[in-house]
């Protein structure tokens, strides 16, 4: 499933928040309403944000602001899949109920750290539950495949183990505590959501018709430009590990191998004041192809002087693109920053993509964007109509130290600017 950035963005903040515990509270047929209060929205920021996010919000009001609106997203969305049965979903409810079991886990180690489960607990968990492995492996086909081989045993080993801990933070009422509560409160939402998301772009496609499509390409003129550049990178990358200098035999018939180096890379205004002197050179009429071959250390464009064929936009690292197709024909911009190092750009060619009807790819590239805005609007309708509540007065000092669930990072794209 392919999702607008704006689309996932609730879906990205749980990426934070928690590592995929789900929990089914409440039948769906009659789902409960969710009510945070500050107290919760505290929790969550002091315990299941990343400090530098903790950092962000605590000092910017709209920041506070964009959490407590995805979060109410997040939380609405969910309840209206669990109002149409998503909960029930066979493939969805085993999922749920594996998950739940992982936030307890979580829970109870952090509680006894020290927790051990013996073979006999085991056994006896298998004795009164024999179908668990079975039912474990059908709905998680990886684990299906892992278990063809010899790990078969030391996997259903690893899932008692699991559900042992499990059934000792359930007898210990763990699942009333407030952080694991709202982990699995969160993270219950965050699959139930994705499902419901993940429905809706399916089905999307009946919503989009060709008169929508032609309208949005004349709409829409410059989404559909494309360009031809040159450019020359100074990298502020470490540079590749350089080969032996010499693999010949010495006098005594051994090897004469010097050891590789490692070449220190430039400092920013080491490569900033190349990057300018190149620059003066290539304003001055100096070829900027025969530049871009002799200075770049952008290895793909290299030899090529500097060229990258056409791409539209959205094909590189925002920094590059936006200062690309700022360009007028020949211009040469000024230096542009990226996390790669510095680059200088100079516009050889543009033009506009074929028309929807006749590109395959354009009408495409339409198609996805529609569907993403038809997306977007059934959230916000579905977040205003919902009676979720998420307060947005709550303490944001942050936390002193790490937080104390692990979280992953929003993953993002980033492509290079020397990729087309």
């Amino acid at each position: 499933m392919k999702l607008s950035t704006k689309v996932i963005a609730m879906m990205v903040l749980l990426g934070t928040l928690a590592s995929g515990l789900l929990f089914v509270q409440c039948s769906s047929s009659s789902p409960k309403t969710v009510k945070l209060t500050a107290q919760d929205m505290q929790l969550i920021f002091q315990e299941l944000l990343p400090p530098q996010q903790q950092q962000q919000i605590a000092s910017n009001p709209e920041e506070r602001k964009k959490l407590v609106a995805d979060i109410r997203k997040l939380l609405a969305v969910a309840q209206v899949a669990e109002q149409e049965g998503y909960a029930e979903q066979a493939e969805l409810k085993g999922q749920l109920s594996l998950s739940v079991d992982r936030a307890l886990n979580d829970a109870y180690k952090k509680k006894n750290p020290d927790a051990k489960v013996t073979d006999e607990e085991i056994n006896a968990y298998y004795a009164t539950h024999p179908k668990e492995f079975d039912d474990f492996l059908q709905s998680n086909p990886r684990a299906a495949q892992q278990a063809q081989g010899p790990q078969k045993d030391e996997l259903k080993k690893q899932l008692g183990e699991f559900k042992v801990l499990a059934e000792r933070a359930r007898n210990e009422g763990l699942e009333r505590d407030g952080l694991t509560r709202l982990q699995i409160l969160l993270t219950r939402s965050q699959a139930l959501a994705s499902a419901y998301l993940g429905n809706l772009q399916k089905n999307a496609d009946k919503l989009v018709g060709d008169t929508d499509i032609e309208q949005y390409y004349k709409d829409h003129p410059a989404d559909f430009d494309e360009i031809r550049v040159r450019h020359i990178l100074i990298s502020t990358q470490p540079k590749p590990e350089a080969e032996p200098e010499s693999d010949a035999p010495d006098a005594k018939g051994g090897k004469d191998k010097k050891p590789a180096s490692q070449p220190k890379p430039l400092t920013k205004d080491e490569a900033r004041k190349k990057t300018q002197e190149l620059l003066e050179r290539a304003r001055k009429g100096e070829d900027f192809a025969k530049l871009a071959n002799e200075n770049t250390d952008d290895a793909a464009s290299k030899g090529k002087g500097g060229e990258y064929d056409f791409f539209g936009h959205g094909k590189m690292v925002p920094e590059f693109e936006k200062a690309a197709f700022a360009l007028k024909l020949g211009e040469i911009s000024e230096p542009v920053e990226t996390e790669y190092g510095f680059h200088i750009i100079k516009l050889e060619e543009r033009r506009t993509a074929a028309s929807p009807t006749t590109d395959e790819k354009v009408k495409q590239q339409i198609v996805e964007k529609l569907k993403q805005e038809k997306i977007e609007a059934r959230i916000e309708e579905i977040a205003a109509s919902s009676d979720v509540v998420v307060p947005e007065d709550f303490d944001t000092t942050p936390k002193a130290g790490e937080p104390q669930t692990s979280s992953a990072a929003p993953a993002g794209r980033t492509a290079k600017p020397e990729e087309n």
